[in-house]
């Protein structure tokens, strides 16, 4: 008995360490680039709303992510402009040990929320 958790115990040993020897090679991918925004405007006349979002990159990319996030609330005001900036900038590297090459992914998502209170609301 004593013998077989001997053995178990220098099985359990060796594993642990023939994994320790094991150099697994780490997942990657593309890189990618996003905006997230949201504008609201609460008033009695429209608001303006815009956003520019610029995405430049150069060369392939490999396991590298940039995001921004943006929120404009405004409530009431007469003329109202909400505009939001974002701009992202991504290089290539020479150093790429996935072998994965393709283009960088850009995602730019902002909702433009613009409600129109009756005259006797208060804004």
């Amino acid at each position: 008995m004593k013998l077989t958790y001997l053995s178990a115990g220098l099985l359990s040993v060796t594993s642990l360490f023939c994994l320790t020897l094991v150099n697994p090679e780490l997942a990657s991918a593309q890189c990618v680039q996003s905006h997230t925004g949201v504008q609201v405007h609460m008033g009695q006349t429209p608001a303006e709303q815009t956003h520019n979002t610029r995405f430049e990159n150069q060369g392939d990319c490999t396991g590298n992510a940039s995001s921004t996030t943006s929120t404009q609330v405004q409530v009431g005001g007469d003329n109202v402009r909400q505009h939001q900036e974002s701009r992202h900038q991504t290089r290539g590297s020479s150093r790429n040990p996935s072998g994965v090459s393709g283009p960088t992914v850009s995602v730019d998502t902002v909702a433009p929320v613009d409600v129109q209170t009756p005259e006797n609301f208060p804004y």
